[in-house]
């Protein structure tokens, strides 16, 4: 999502530190949605009599257990099996649907939730979630026809109804955008005086998506969209923390004040952001967030230089295991330091494992390997004692 003032010469200067906004179950109230859309089919699983010849529940069951678990890809083979042996089931394919979703795999996810609403086309949450997917890859159209239906069939649904506003004011404006287009990116811009703006934003961005994927050993082949905004609109669209300067949601959100007349700003915030593009491509949305954000920052130019400044009143220092899983409700100071504390976690595992343990790290957990397991196997010790070590730094 976006990134926290630092203090930099006894003033604070806003420079981006990108708050994942893709990450959907990192918040408090999406891991809310996800329990309570579930909790229908734990009640009915719990309520059947498991039997031999019910594989398909037992299936069920062990799905939604990886889920709870964080074992998305467990998941996602159980309820694809489930799905397959129960033809009329629209709960199967939408366990498969979240499983795929939260591996980044969003052409399966799709395949899933649409599944779910051709099994039950009353099924809310199935509309919804497939709704969300497309918003993210900024299928605008599709996700406003998908909440339009689910509305005509649960016209109580007041957040479906909140949100479709919030979308066709957004589709509305971005009617009137114009664009640029380079190899790898395509920069959404509203009047013809911020062109050239939008040009210098696609040449940054294709020189960090050169120094980056080589640095990684990853160059994402899908184009990235890029929105280019006034202050006022991206408030207004993204509803983050007033520290927030860039967002990701499955697309890079600029506002045009600020760092847009600070070249250097400019390209730390575009990398930035660009990371975050690379991280879901790889890891998809269960990578934590210190790991998000800390990668994110070292990857800027410079990044991988300690920042010596450090946060008035405090140490600038944190036990990464007991930062939040979303910086995006922290105060300004209190995400400052989350920034810090990550970005030197991730420096300390770059020193110690190199760049491509945390590739690899990235990887296992976009095949559905959960976090600790495939920290433990590719770091060679517990999460739980690198985050001690590196707070005695």
């Amino acid at each position: 999502m976006s990134r926290a003032c630092v203090l930099n010469s006894g003033y604070l200067q806003e420079i981006h530190r990108g708050v994942l906004l893709a990450v959907v179950l990192s918040t408090l109230a999406a891991r809310l949605l996800l329990r309570s859309t579930f909790l229908a089919l734990a009640v009915l699983l719990a309520a059947a009599n498991l039997r031999a010849s019910d594989d398909p529940v037992v299936l069920a069951r062990a799905g939604l257990g990886a889920i709870e678990a964080g074992r998305f890809g467990d998941a996602l083979d159980a309820f694809t099996k489930a799905a397959a042996m129960r033809p009329g089931d629209a709960s199967m394919c939408f366990g498969a649907g979240v499983a795929a979703f939260m591996l980044g795999k969003d052409d399966v996810a799709q395949r899933h939730f649409e599944c779910a609403l051709t099994r039950n086309p009353e099924f809310l949450s199935a509309s919804t979630w497939l709704g969300d997917l497309h918003y993210r890859a900024g299928r605008l159209n599709e996700a406003i026809s998908i909440y339009e239906a689910a509305l005509r069939r649960s016209p109580e649904a007041w957040e479906v109804r909140r949100q479709l506003d919030n979308w066709r004011k957004e589709l509305l404006l971005q009617s009137r955008f114009r664009e640029v287009r380079s190899e790898h990116f395509t920069a959404l811009f509203e009047t013809a005086s911020d062109e050239a703006l939008a040009r210098d934003v696609v040449t940054r961005l294709e020189t960090a998506y050169r120094r980056i994927g080589d640095a990684l050993g990853l160059h994402p082949s899908r184009p990235i969209t890029v929105l280019l905004y006034t202050r006022a609109q991206f408030n207004d669209i993204t509803s983050l923390a007033g520290w927030s300067v860039a967002a990701y949601d499955g697309r890079i959100r600029v506002p045009l004040s600020g760092a847009a007349a600070q070249p250097e700003e400019l390209d730390r915030l575009l990398s930035h952001e660009f990371v975050h593009a690379v991280v879901a491509t790889v890891g998809g949305r269960t990578v934590p967030a210190w790991m998000n954000e800390g990668l994110a920052t070292v990857l800027e130019p410079g990044g991988l230089e300690p920042n010596p400044a450090q946060p008035t009143g405090t140490s600038g220092r944190s036990d990464v295991s007991k930062l939040p899983e979303s910086f995006v409700g922290l105060s300004a100071r209190k995400a400052e330091t989350a920034y810090s504390s990550a970005a030197r976690a991730v420096r300390h595992l770059i020193e110690q494992r190199g760049v491509a343990t945390v590739v690899a790290l990235l990887t296992d957990m976009g095949r559905g390997t959960p976090f600790p397991d495939a920290f433990q196997s590719r770091v060679g010790m517990r999460y739980e004692d690198f985050a001690a070590l590196v707070a005695q730094h």
